[in-house]
């Protein structure tokens, strides 16, 4: 009869030999890259946000410029320079806000960590359980336990900083959506202080 290899101890089988942890460490490992790729597309978004705020912000401005002289230039320049201004402003808040790196942990820990736990503290606290007459569970079970409690609290980092970003890029796009409104109030001082003249 052949030797049958048994599961560690504290790890369930389940259907096809793979064993519960196998299970939700391929689950994690899924969840994670959904994470990272989400986080990655946002950061897309809000790089072209940033370009397409520069890139309009500059040539609001240096149409209104290029207007000057004209003997319409007060109704370009009173409509143009305060888009350019609020897209100028807008793409600093994107830079700072959306665009700036960030500290990015990766999904799993180095294998130098790993394995300084594994001989360090984890075996000390085997020799501790075995100690007190208590039968711990193979050091590996308990490593990927603890791997897994690690890659928990990164995937949570990844989803408070998708939901932060997320947020600021469709509030950078409402007030993208607002532009016309500084148009107008720049007609609108214009008319304003003509009247007043």
């Amino acid at each position: 009869m052949k030797d049958e290899k048994k599961p560690p101890q504290g790890a369930g089988v389940v259907q096809g030999g793979m064993d519960s942890l196998d299970y939700i460490e391929a689950q994690a490992g899924k969840n994670a890259a959904f994470r990272l790729e989400t986080m990655e597309l946002l950061n897309k978004r809000g790089h072209a946000m940033l370009a397409l705020l520069l890139g309009g912000a500059g040539a609001a401005g240096a149409y209104a410029l290029g207007r000057l002289g004209q003997p319409d230039a007060l109704w370009s320049f009173s409509a143009l320079v305060p888009v350019a201004l609020w897209w100028f402003g807008l793409a600093a808040w994107v830079a700072v806000k959306i665009c700036r790196t960030q500290e990015l942990y990766p999904p799993t820990n180095e294998p130098q960590k790993l394995l300084e736990y594994m001989e360090g503290p984890l075996e000390v606290y085997r020799a501790e359980l075995t100690a007190e007459g208590r039968q711990p569970e193979s050091a590996l079970v308990m490593l990927r336990r603890s791997e897994l409690l690690s890659r928990q609290s990164r995937i949570d980092g990844y989803v408070k900083n998708n939901m932060t970003v997320a947020a600021r890029l469709d509030r950078a796009y409402l007030c993208a959506a607002a532009t016309p409104v500084w148009a107008l109030v720049g007609i609108l001082v214009v008319v304003v202080v003509k009247r007043c003249a």
